[in-house]
């Protein structure tokens, strides 16, 4: 019974923290998506609310996370994203413009970092400035054995996020950016990212509240991850709000005032959501 009772009060608490924030943090899997499928919740928060997304997320563009939002009912924008692996090729355009550059990443991320960094020749180059490392499930042997020895010859490393596995339904998971970057550590002492843009770190919470134009503290993070999202929302000073098993539920966040609007919205279909995160 005491449980309940902790349990119904650790749910208020939330509760009223949500509805006092004047838009919304929003980590992207665990929280809005598992294994491909909108959460419970996630498409009234979203019809709801102005919300943001900022994910560790290496594998996809703003615009293909987007188009897959989309094709589940989530009302978004490709400019309400902020993720790890674009961000990632960001960073490298913005700070090391004329480095050039080995791309260890999905195809979406890849043809991302030829449109705008300069890639490694090795029939030019003797070995490349930079290594983009992000989440390559194709990452093979000699990809692998190349990173290594260019590092070795002082390559710098720019890595999208160090988590090792993301959640899948049924208790699975998803290996991660992190863990096949542990391949590569593992033949090099003392080896460490020359920046990692993902959470826990800050680069991507700090983009997306200046994007929002509120102070922090006027916001709310929904994360399900204790050690990357809670640490990047509590550095930045936005509230955090723990979202599963351990945490609360996503749905349980919205009132029944929200749960209203929201069935009107979907049946009038569409563009009030829009407009709400416009204005």
């Amino acid at each position: 019974m005491r449980n309940q009772i902790n349990n119904a009060d650790k749910c208020e608490q939330a509760r009223r923290m949500f509805q006092k924030a004047k838009a919304v943090v929003c980590d992207i899997d665990g929280v809005l998506l598992s294994s491909g499928r909108a959460i419970p919740g996630a498409k009234e928060l979203l019809a709801t609310r102005r919300c943001v997304f900022v994910s560790n997320n290496s594998t996809h563009t703003s615009v293909s996370l987007a188009a897959q939002f989309q094709s589940l009912g989530l009302v978004c924008r490709k400019e309400q994203f902020f993720l790890a692996g674009e961000h990632a090729v960001e960073f490298i355009a913005c700070h090391h413009a004329h480095s050039s550059v080995m791309v260890l990443a999905s195809d979406d991320i890849a043809r991302l970092a030829e449109e705008k960094l300069e890639l490694f020749d090795p029939a030019l180059d003797r070995k490349p400035d930079l290594i983009l490392f992000c989440r390559d499930r194709e990452l093979s042997f000699d990809k692998i054995q190349a990173a290594a020895n260019a590092i070795k010859q002082g390559t710098k490393v720019v890595i999208s996020n160090l988590d090792l596995t993301h959640p899948a339904d049924k208790g699975r998971i998803h290996t991660e950016t992190g863990a096949l970057w542990q391949a590569v550590k593992a033949q090099i002492d003392d080896i460490e990212p020359m920046v990692v843009i993902g959470k826990p770190g800050i680069y991507l919470a700090v983009q997306a509240v200046k994007f929002l134009g509120f102070l922090p503290q006027e916001l709310v993070f929904l994360g399900d991850n204790l050690t990357t999202d809670a640490p990047a929302a509590a550095k930045v000073g936005i509230p955090f709000i723990h979202i599963g098993d351990d945490g609360v539920r996503l749905v349980d966040l919205l009132s029944s005032k929200d749960e209203r609007l929201v069935r009107g919205v979907l049946q009038s279909d569409v563009e009030a959501p829009l407009a709400a995160f416009v204005g």
